[in-house]
């Protein structure tokens, strides 16, 4: 292969990888599954084998697990992580594997093996970037909500705690990334029966969402249909017949064509 060929597969590869993330982030997984499956052919086609190819695999596996198809998330999430280990360079690619892998496992009520590789994704992360490293919050996420489904609700209390800490100095109090731990904890707490506590967060936290989050997002349906459950928990009737209403629009829209 020629020097221009390749550099006009890296440019394509380019333009793939940044349509794919913009799909991904809207929640329109089967768009940036295909844009990540031409940025795949484009670095495959230039026999490009670097961290190139192991960000690639791993972005075309998160969708297919965002999509429940983990089967053939598998093979692409052990191929990032064969390539970045044997790598031997980027110890923060490394550890995201870990946690790609990790909330993979978890996403398939494999609990053991994903506690054991958030924590050690957590451990390269302080490693390389210290106890406030912003890499470090959302695996903090992901573990505290394997503490919290196990029962172990103090040890995610105290994961959602640290994540909040470290993202309100990474991002600030009215990100996304902020509200998505608030709602991790105001379901922990409403777990518990602990509903005064959880209530403010979820307040906060979907109000934050849903200010940034495309309305078909499947995660902010997943959230929605966690504050009704909480809603009804606490006998808030005015407030669940909106949320309710909220939720069947939004699931309506999701049906239509994205793209």
């Amino acid at each position: 292969m020629t020097e221009d060929t390749t550099s006009k597969a890296f440019k394509d590869w380019k333009m793939q990888m940044w349509l794919g993330q913009q799909s991904y982030e809207q929640g329109k997984y089967v768009a940036a599954e295909e844009k990540f499956k031409k940025a795949l052919r484009d670095l495959e086609q230039a026999m490009i084998r670097d961290e190139r190819l192991a960000m690639t695999l791993n972005n075309l596996a998160l969708c297919y697990c965002a999509q429940g198809k983990h089967q053939d998330a598998d093979p692409l999430y052990q191929r990032a992580l064969s390539l970045d280990q044997s790598g031997g360079g980027n110890k923060l690619m490394l550890a995201e594997d870990f946690h790609n892998i990790a909330t993979h496992y978890r996403k398939q009520g494999m609990n053991a093996q994903s506690e054991e590789l958030y924590k050690r994704a957590l451990t390269i992360f302080e490693e390389e970037g210290g106890e406030d490293c912003p890499n470090m919050a959302s695996c903090l996420d992901g573990l505290g909500i394997v503490y919290s489904e196990d029962g172990r609700s103090d040890d995610a209390i105290a994961c959602f705690k640290k994540a909040l800490s470290i993202k309100e100095a990474a991002f600030g109090t009215r990100s996304k990334e902020y509200a998505e731990t608030l709602v991790n904890l105001a379901i922990t707490y409403c777990g518990l029966n602990r509903c005064e506590e959880a209530d403010p967060l979820f307040e906060k936290g979907v109000r934050i969402l849903e200010y940034s989050m495309d309305p078909i997002h499947e995660e902010l349906i997943d959230v929605m249909e966690a504050y009704l459950t909480h809603l009804k928990k606490v006998g808030n009737t005015e407030k669940i017949q909106e949320v309710a209403n909220d939720i069947e629009r939004f699931k309506k829209r999701k049906t239509k064509p994205l793209y």
